[in-house]
């Protein structure tokens, strides 16, 4: 915690980050003088990042390297977690009632059990493990009542190469707890932390895996092969969790699992370090690589059985100073495809798109925004409204993501020589009514676009680009006449995605004064609105968060639009002309509009949207966005 004594300022993160070389100590000093200064309090680590002296990765790195020299409070407070008020209350409840800080931050609502263990184990230098009994070796509970571990609240989860065994428990400091360890396991022993809840529903699990080899001897039952066990709960969980991509992350001193789930990494549990060669070399296997090679990438593909169907995994194998690093991204192919009025968009804008756009015999129509930002899903949509039989739709993708009935789509292969540039030249001889070129990606896909266009064919095509102006402008830079432009391209619609708000665990919760000033809104007007935010719950990996929705923007070129263009007119200008003559609602006014209406949060909107200048206030907003 930084603190004032006698002039003196001070900071054991900001010390952190000098030992790691990320800042120096003048501009420690300067960043928590300008701390001191403020009239609206911020971390120190929110000062840094402004000042331009460090990244939130390299902070959170050092946090993490050097959390056993911080006391649990100054963990907490570095990273934002908590409050100073918050924390000294805690302080003040802890001496009052004379249990753990911990303790005292849970009873007050202001940390969860899982938030605590894991900067506790920070702080110990030790594994935090959420124990699910698939993952556990049962041979190491052979002999071991059900009784005695609910008792003392601990699960044995692994035996290491030296023979020593790695225990979960919920209280690190419970010397009885360390005793009855020691009790069934007198040699060496290792602990790692885990939630009271996740350690009694594994012994819970292990009682009724007891009971039933009891009944039915002789079968070969789960555990009979540990490592694969393992590996096959992780890649379940992350399908039942919906995650897009698994990573398994070798650390200075453990294995990292995370999942990204609806576009952000979701911490999942850490594993021993001893376990890294054994779990690889299973991953290898089942992708069929080299598990004799172990200082070159590898890649490769696993198909694997779910309730009758198989998902296809895409498996990168990278080389790092800890060992060998492996993510799988998930192609679940079973997924749905959404229809246009499940995309999120408000309703004015979703009748423009689907009456003053989708509805247009010709033109070329731009879906833009960063990779991940879900192009791919609202082309498939506006494919799926567009398909009826007196129409011919014909794709060009790479590769094709969903099939849907009634449309020619087709998949380019380098190996055969059916390129995208091949396959491009041909798609005109098909007779098509509508052209969907998955993506534009250079200059002479450009030209095909805006070609077909000319001659009479509607085409739908993905761009990256950051906003609607800058899908413009980035055809001007491929050299694209404006002329061509501003006769063909008929609308751009830009957009992101933002997390949904759970819906088991919604709150109420009031915003600061620091996420509308990093929007660019009035406080007074914010606080005339009620807000929702995610608590943290099982059913949403304790995110607060489930699920996603569409931030969008629409561009629907006018006179005065194309008159822009053709004069090259700078972005700005382009903007301003948009808004003014065609009632531009900027992506982020839309996603305001989504915060007010108790679907995403503010945090969400400064993540994930870019900035907008001279934004509306929250009423006209509202007003535009019905």
């Amino acid at each position: 915690m930084s603190q004032n004594i006698e002039g003196k300022l001070s900071s054991p993160m900001g010390q952190a980050l000098v030992a790691e070389g990320i800042i120096t100590e003048e501009q420690l000093k300067r960043a928590l003088r300008i701390q001191s200064l403020l009239e609206q309090p911020k971390h120190l680590s929110d000062v840094l990042i402004e000042l331009g002296y460090a990244t939130r990765q390299a902070i959170n790195q050092a946090i993490t390297k050097h959390g056993g020299n911080l006391r649990l409070g100054d963990l907490l407070l570095e990273q934002g977690i908590v409050t100073p008020e918050v924390l000294n209350s805690a302080l003040a409840l802890q001496k009052e009632r004379g249990i753990r800080l911990g303790q005292a931050l849970i009873e007050l609502g202001a940390i969860n059990e899982r938030t605590l263990l894991r900067n506790l184990a920070h702080q110990m230098g030790v594994p935090f493990i959420e124990p699910e009994f698939p993952m556990i070796d049962p041979r190491l509970l052979q002999g071991v009542s059900p009784t005695y571990l609910q008792k003392y609240n601990f699960i044995p989860f692994s035996k290491e190469e030296d023979g020593s065994i790695t225990v979960v428990v919920s209280d690190i400091h419970n010397e009885q707890v360390k005793q009855a360890i020691q009790d069934i396991f007198p040699g060496q022993y290792n602990i790692a932390l885990g939630p009271q809840d996740s350690i009694q529903e594994a012994i819970h699990a292990f009682e009724e895996y007891r009971q039933q080899t009891t009944q039915v001897p002789g079968e070969t039952h789960v555990g009979d092969d540990n490592i694969v066990q393992l590996v096959d709960h992780l890649l379940i969980t992350a399908i039942e969790r919906r995650a897009s991509d698994i990573h398994i992350e070798p650390m200075a001193d453990r294995i990292r699992i995370r999942y990204r789930i609806d576009g952000v990494l979701v911490y999942h549990t850490d594993l021993p370090l001893t376990m890294l060669p054994r779990l690889i070399s299973r991953i290898k296997i089942m992708a069929a690589c080299n598990i004799t090679e172990h200082q070159r990438h590898q890649g490769g593909r696993i198909l694997f059985p779910y309730k009758g169907k198989e998902i296809d995994l895409r498996l990168s194998i990278y080389v790092t100073v800890y060992g060998e690093s492996a993510v799988m991204r998930v192609l679940n192919k079973e997924l749905a495809l959404v229809a246009l009025d499940e995309l999120g968009m408000n309703r004015g804008m979703l009748e423009r798109y689907r009456y003053d756009v989708l509805d247009l015999s010709t033109g070329v129509v731009l879906i833009t925004g960063p990779t991940g930002s879900g192009k791919t899903t609202t082309l498939y949509a506006s494919i799926a409204y567009s398909n009826d039989i007196s129409r011919k739709i014909i794709t060009v993708e790479d590769p094709v993501e969903f099939t849907i009935n009634g449309i020619v789509q087709c998949s380019v292969n380098e190996k055969v020589n059916r390129t995208f540039e091949s396959t491009l030249r041909e798609i005109v001889r098909q007779d098509p009514d509508i052209i969907v070129i998955g993506e534009i990606r250079d200059r002479e896909t450009a030209q095909v676009a805006i070609q077909a266009a000319l001659t009479g064919h509607k085409v739908y095509s993905t761009f990256h680009t950051e906003d609607t102006i800058g899908g413009l402008l980035r055809l001007i830079d491929m050299d694209i006449e404006t002329f061509l432009i501003s006769s063909t391209v008929i609308s751009v619609l830009a957009q992101r995605l933002l997390r949904r708000i759970c819906p088991k665990c919604i709150v109420p919760y009031i915003p600061t004064a620091r996420e509308a000033q990093s929007l660019g809104l009035d406080y007074a007007e914010v606080r005339e609105y009620e807000y929702k935010r995610g608590k943290g719950c099982q059913h949403c990996s304790y995110t607060g968060y489930r699920g996603r929705v569409g931030a969008y923007e629409l561009l629907v070129l006018n006179e005065e639009v194309k008159e822009a263009i053709l004069q090259k007119k700078p972005a700005h200008e382009i903007r301003r002309i948009s808004v003014d003559s065609t009632g531009l609602i900027s992506m982020r006014e839309d996603a305001i509009s989504k915060v007010i209406r108790g679907t995403t949060t503010y945090e969400e909107v400064i993540k994930h949207t870019p900035r907008t200048f001279n934004l509306r206030s929250i009423r006209q907003i509202m007003t535009l966005c019905s």
